[in-house]
């Protein structure tokens, strides 16, 4: 495997890029928005991309196209890895390193226009959306995995959105698009723990959905763990529905404490 280019990983978008529909779009942001960590069995016409990311813990992987070159190389790789990947992968990845372990994400959307109209109704907290004057305030405030898709504040404004609830020189919670990728923007939500159950969390993501759907043009994702119940009751009040299960392969010397993949509603 080798690293690929810009110019090539923007080439195969099209190939390993596509999203058929809700889950989580690491991968063809990457493609879209080209960065360290993205890999692939040849330079120009690659069979299998994969997109390596620090995760917590955990080192995530994002796999597509044949498996063949991939597997191997992974399973050669120092550490404990998270993989997204199709199904296909699943077989010569455990002969490749052996017992595997499994956990599951989930995406929420909505469902209809109906519930799609109703994401707009203004949130009763004041909101504001950010700009680039925000930066250090983000910083802050925001999570270590906030920026682990745009790799920097000044491309989630460039190209992204985010909304966020003042307080003294930072925010008390944010929401942001965390991935973007075709006619799809995953969500990031946080909230700082003395702030949570006070529904600002929720009046962030009202306020970001919104934008997303009437400014943006685009569906929003929710993605986040089985054990997030705080996370799922949230999505739910806000009348986003589970559209897709993800599996996620897990292998390593750490046990991990999550999925480990980054959940992005952390409200």
């Amino acid at each position: 495997m080798v690293p690929l280019s810009p110019d090539n990983a923007r080439r195969l978008r099209s190939r390993f890029g596509e999203v058929c529909g809700p889950g989580l779009l690491a991968l063809p942001h990457a493609l879209d928005f080209p960065r360290a960590g993205l890999w692939g069995d040849d330079a120009e016409r690659p069979r299998s991309v994969v997109l390596l990311r620090e995760g917590d813990g955990r080192r995530e992987a994002f796999g597509a196209g044949d498996p063949s070159s991939a597997i191997g190389w992974l399973a050669r790789q120092p550490g404990s890895f998270t993989l997204l990947a199709p199904g296909s992968w699943e077989g010569p990845l455990r002969a490749a390193v052996g017992p595997l372990g499994r956990s599951e994400v989930l995406t929420y959307t909505y469902p209809g226009p109906a519930h799609r109209d109703a994401a707009g109704r203004r949130p009763t907290v004041p909101t504001r959306r950010l700009t680039l004057d925000d930066a250090a305030a983000f910083a802050a405030t925001a999570p270590a995995w906030a920026l682990r898709g745009w790799r920097s504040f000044e491309a989630l404004i460039a190209h992204g959105a985010g909304f966020g609830v003042s307080h003294g020189r930072g925010f008390a919670a944010l929401a942001w698009v965390f991935d973007q990728a075709g006619d799809f923007d995953a969500i990031g939500v946080s909230t700082m723990p003395r702030f949570r159950r006070l529904g600002l969390g929720r009046a962030t993501a009202s306020a970001l959905i919104a934008h997303i759907l009437q400014w943006r043009g685009k569906v929003p994702l929710w993605s986040t763990t089985p054990a997030n119940a705080a996370s799922r009751a949230l999505a739910n009040s806000l009348g986003l529905s589970l559209a897709a299960t993800e599996s996620l392969l897990h292998w390593g010397p750490a046990e991990p404490a999550t999925s480990g993949i980054v959940d992005p509603t952390n409200a």
